[in-house]
């Protein structure tokens, strides 16, 4: 493997650690995180998300919408690992 790899590599991930770093110590722009109680109102907050154990997916979530991509995704994460595994190159 070339060394420049390996070392933009390592240099990519102490980025990545110092721009989470500065995301936890640098404060929100927002001011004021509790709104008064006449302008609470419920928001509706979707997700969806994949777990893989081996080549078994788990999805979940609660917009049908992200599932049905999250379901896309998984396919394709699995089609992606029999190629891996089997050795066949996409060029």
């Amino acid at each position: 493997m070339k060394p420049i790899l390996i070392f933009l590599g390592i240099i990519l991930m102490f980025i990545g650690f110092f721009m989470i770093t500065l995301g936890m110590i640098l404060p929100s722009s927002q001011e004021n995180y509790e709104k008064p109680e006449t302008e609470k109102t419920e928001s509706s907050v979707e997700y969806s998300g994949i777990v893989m154990i081996g080549p078994i997916p788990i999805v979940f979530g609660n917009s049908p919408g992200l599932m049905i991509l999250s379901v896309l995704i998984a396919i394709l994460m699995i089609i992606w690992m029999f190629l891996f595994a089997f050795g066949i190159r996409i060029k």
